[in-house]
């Protein structure tokens, strides 16, 4: 939850280098991480999946009407591998922004999670990795959420930036479309903040996301 009250002193439009350079580092990511994910993965016969998923939460303003909520949207890159029996270990890292919200105010926010998973596989028609069927999945994590762009009272003061602990709890499925390559066809979650807010600083939001998923080792 977010509060909407405005102080003309601030700018009406925050900057937005922080998404662009977290834009290009999780494409430098991509190129440099999942070869050798794909190597690791390979070598200790530990399977693991590599996503890239379209992500949004539908956040509401403190103290407005019930039906006054807005989304944040942007895009999550998400690594994991599986330790023992599906259990395994996943973190993600997401940028997520909403422009004019009311007319003038942008908010970003920046989060890094990392948890436990439970991934169920749903077996294969042979034994090649291309008759896979996909999994299904739930996880925990927690993390930290950096937000350098929006409207947050604290104390009485009126800052354009806050961060607090972050956590969450969901989890998704993934079918096989060919070989390696997955659909994420949902990866949905309650995401738990507490950025200042003029009120409880507490948000308890919803996040829906759906995407690609690469699958990592045997």
């Amino acid at each position: 939850m977010h509060h909407a009250t405005r102080d003309r002193r601030l700018p009406l439009r925050p900057h937005r280098r922080p998404l662009r350079l977290l834009a290009i580092a999780a494409s430098l990511l991509v190129v440099a991480v999942l070869p050798v994910a794909q190597t690791h993965a390979q070598a200790t016969g530990r399977p693991g999946d590599f996503g890239m998923i379209y992500t949004q939460e539908r956040v509401k303003f403190v103290g407005s009407a019930p039906t006054d909520f807005f989304y944040l949207r942007g895009a999550t890159l998400d690594l994991s591998y599986s330790l023992w029996k599906g259990i395994g270990v996943s973190g993600t890292g997401t940028g997520l922004a909403a422009t004019n919200v009311r007319g003038d105010i942008d908010f970003q926010h920046i989060q890094f999670l990392v948890g436990p998973r439970y991934t169920f596989n749903l077996g294969r028609i042979t034994e090649t990795t291309w008759a896979r069927r996909g999994g299904i999945f739930a996880e925990g994590k927690v993390g930290y959420t950096i937000a350098p762009a929006g409207y947050y009272p604290s104390n009485g003061v009126l800052q354009t930036h806050a961060s607090s602990l972050t956590y969450y709890g969901g989890g998704g499925i993934n079918i096989t479309l060919y070989h390696r390559f997955d659909l994420r066809i949902i990866d949905a979650g309650l995401v738990r903040t507490m950025l200042p807010n003029g009120g409880t600083n507490i948000q308890n939001t919803l996040r829906l996301a759906s995407g690609v998923n690469f699958h990592l080792g045997p």
